[in-house]
């Protein structure tokens, strides 16, 4: 039932600011004038708060890890797995038990569940009050937002666990190896779908790649491979993917804003690769891309690169007949 205390919650390794969860928890009881609100990690131990509003007062102030035998509506959200919603918990016989209502006087309780980015559960968000409420379907639609924010910031640490078992870096050309590069794309498909912006796949390979090795050596091979890993660091963006699947192909996942450009980005990289050889004294390379983006269904990065793979094909076969 409960997530392990796997991360210790001070900054969680430093990979998010537990300043942003305190901001959203405020923002949420100042928007449902709420007295009080929490984020509670349900662990191998029992219940604990993470972050609590600025005000307002409970069982949490004075317990902060409570067993998980404890009769909480926390306990309810992460046994169901599901929102609880209750607006007038001392008229129900269902609820009318609990510390929170008969010590804290709590009336009305909105729960609902955070999850880590395999579907276990991390703990609850929810909101409590000394009176009755009557939320409507917009606040719900507001608080499962806020909860999202919460679980993409999950979804990047659990990235960085996972990063931290496997080396991130391809030895040769210093970009992202084949693991860390599915790793982090997917993870960046993921917040796409979520936030609704598009993202592109470029499949990059080296025409006649076996040739050079063959008539030049290996380490002539090698120089060319790393040409190309700067050349597509130094003409993308920073928050652009760039990492390496074996051999002589690479990957790209970036941001789309503008479709329209990216014949213009794929030409640019061609060119500046193409100077970078003949200043590297290394004989002239041409490079076969594909792309293809994402649609407006959540999908895997497999998907999105065997598509781009196929369109790299097309445009290497079409360069052998103009040929």
């Amino acid at each position: 039932m409960f997530e392990t205390d796997q991360w210790a919650f001070s900054g969680v390794d430093g990979k998010i600011s537990l300043h942003k969860w305190q901001k959203i928890i405020d923002l949420i009881t100042g928007l449902f004038s709420a007295p009080s609100g929490y984020i509670v990690q349900a662990t191998s131990k029992g219940y604990r708060v993470v972050i609590k509003s600025n005000e307002g007062g409970s069982h949490f102030e004075t317990n902060p890890i409570l067993s998980p035998h404890t009769p909480l509506f926390c306990k309810y959200v992460v046994q169901s797995n599901n929102i609880v919603y209750v607006n007038a918990a001392s008229k129900s016989e269902a609820w009318n038990t609990l510390p929170e209502v008969v010590e804290d006087g709590v009336e009305s309780y909105l729960g609902l569940p955070i999850h880590w980015p395999q579907g276990q559960i991390f703990g609850t968000l929810c909101l409590k009050d000394t009176k009755k409420t009557s939320y409507t379907d917009e606040y719900f639609e507001l608080i499962e937002q806020l909860r999202d924010l919460i679980e993409d910031d999950l979804a990047l640490i659990n990235s960085f666990e996972q990063m931290r078992e496997v080396a991130m870096l391809d030895a040769l050309t210093n970009i992202y190896n084949r693991r860390a590069l599915i790793l982090l794309a997917q993870q960046k498909l993921s917040l796409a779908f979520r936030l609704g912006f598009d993202v592109c796949c470029l499949f990059i390979d080296v025409n006649d790649f076996k040739k050079l090795n063959d008539t030049c050596g290996h380490e002539v091979g090698d120089k060319a491979l790393i040409i190309l890993a700067v050349t597509l660091k130094a003409h993308l963006r920073d928050a652009d993917i760039v990492g390496r699947l074996g051999g002589d192909e690479f990957v790209a996942v970036m941001q789309v804003n503008d479709k329209n450009k990216l014949n213009g980005i794929t030409n640019k990289i061609s060119t500046e690769y193409s100077k970078a050889l003949v200043k590297s004294d290394i004989c002239d390379l041409s490079l076969s891309i594909g792309y293809s983006f994402t649609e407006s269904k959540k999908q895997s990065f497999e998907t999105l690169l065997n598509s781009a793979d196929q369109a790299m094909y097309k445009n290497k076969l079409s360069k052998k007949r103009d040929k």
